[in-house]
């Protein structure tokens, strides 16, 4: 009895390397991490927002430049109609023509725009960052994500071959007490607790085994490995206490989360959006160079529409659009586009000061989770000998079927808040590393 005690406590300790064999491909954290960053769907949307913000500064850029048209068209008249000019030595001069077509190639280039083009460009180029930094934030997200569940998945395990060990220590005991009682030693109820005991033990079992499937799923979707793939994970977590203080990690989320780069480009945008809608005060300033035909066919060749215009001609110039009233439109917009900004202000207040909660809920969740680490394996190896103590000492008939009982419990809950302790710990980190800004909790600020 003592020897397979023994045994158990062996494979508890040592973790799963019989399941790590079977599994065949053992991921690496890092491996899940690089996995889950070039599959994440997440991700690679945020890759193609990226792409879609270079090309919308791109097409912003082309509005500085000239643009080349074409315009092309046709007109008949039911009648043509003559001048006679006889009577001062001419002849009949042609007016109008019943087919006339026309074809106009013309260039403009903006000279002013009320600073439209220029702020139109400068809200692309703050769209494009933003876009940056939103792909820095789903990477943020997925990198948690994917640390949270590979840890889960590791914690799951773990909590299994504890309950399993909890199901082999209650059926060699209900065959001691079955034995017990056979031979009178002690009451039936002693035995029922026993089969009771190893019945939810087995339930407990089998409700691990579920959530070890579960938790493997859940990491294989992060990494967008097919859920029904029998793989493992390398068993290495992090034991080494944080060295840093919250006015350090703090000031590093300020400079690097992503949320507070994307709120400063709203807001810096909004700005640049009163000054778009100001732009409707001042007038639009364009050179024009044109180069028109007119003719008779559709190749636009003739001699032009009439006798008294060239079938060809060509201008330069520069025109001028100016809307003068409007019943005080522009200024509505530009007031609501003040408020806008207002607004968007406001809304950087909020993520600086929710930045600045997260950091500090997250760095007090951690280091509570380390502290619990060495109580909690303490408090493991107490309870292992107190089930030890306790069935030497009902085989003896110094302690009652209720103290191994209780003393297998009391093992199988301090063995879960260690692992819960060991594994949430990590989990905290990566949680940590996350509410500052970073993928990896060893890129944090120490002191």
């Amino acid at each position: 009895m003592y020897k397979r005690f023994i045994l158990l406590i062996i494979l508890v300790t040592v973790g799963l390397p019989g399941l790590v064999s079977a599994a065949g491909t053992v991921f690496t954290r890092d491996q899940c991490l690089q996995m889950a960053l070039t599959r994440n769907p997440l991700v690679l949307a945020s890759v193609e927002r990226k792409t879609q913000a270079e090309w919308q500064k791109k097409s912003a850029y082309d509005n500085f430049l000239p643009k080349l048209n074409v315009d092309y068209s046709y007109t008949y008249l039911d009648d043509e109609r003559d001048i006679d000019l006889h009577a001062i030595g001419g002849g009949d001069v042609s007016v109008t023509k019943r087919n006339n077509w026309a074809m106009s190639i013309y260039v403009d280039q903006p000279l002013f725009t009320g600073f439209r083009l220029l702020e139109s460009y400068h809200l692309a180029d703050l769209g494009l960052k933003t876009a940056v930094a939103e792909e820095q934030l789903a990477q943020l997200e997925i990198s948690y994500q994917t640390v949270k569940a590979y840890y889960n998945f590791l914690m799951a395990q773990k909590l299994q071959k504890v309950a399993e060990a909890a199901v082999v220590e209650l059926t060699s005991h209900l065959r001691d007490s079955q034995e017990f009682y056979e031979n009178q030693i002690i009451p039936l109820n002693d035995l029922l607790q026993s089969k009771v005991h190893l019945a939810n033990a087995k339930q407990d079992a089998e409700i691990a085994v579920g959530q070890t499937r579960t938790a493997r799923m859940a990491l294989a979707n992060v990494i967008k490995e097919p859920l029904s793939r029998d793989f493992n994970v390398e068993d290495l977590p992090d034991m080494v206490a944080l060295t840093c203080t919250v006015d350090a990690l703090t000031r590093q989320a300020l400079e690097t989360r992503p949320e507070l780069l994307r709120a400063n480009y709203k807001l810096e945008a909004s700005k640049k959006q009163i000054t778009l809608a100001r732009s409707a005060y001042y007038p639009d300033i364009y050179l024009s160079a044109t180069h028109n035909r007119y003719g008779g066919n559709p190749w636009v060749d003739g001699s032009g529409l009439s006798d008294v215009q060239d079938s060809r001609e060509s201008m330069i110039g520069v025109y001028a659009s100016w809307e003068l009233f409007a019943w005080g439109q522009t200024g509505h917009e530009v007031s609501k586009a003040q408020a806008a900004s207002r607004e968007v202000d406001q809304a950087l207040t909020g993520v600086v000061d929710e930045i600045k909660l997260e950091v500090e809920n997250n760095l007090i969740a951690t280091v509570t989770s380390y502290k619990n680490i060495d109580t909690a394996q303490v408090a493991v190896e107490e309870a292992r000998e107190n089930l030890r103590m306790s069935e030497l000492r009902y085989k003896n008939q110094l302690a009652t079927n209720t103290n191994v009982l209780d003393a297998r419990t009391l093992l199988t809950d301090t063995e879960t808040k260690y692992y819960q302790a060991l594994y949430g710990y990590n989990i905290q980190l990566a949680g940590l590393a996350r509410a500052v800004g970073v993928k990896r909790w060893n890129d944090l600020t120490q002191k």
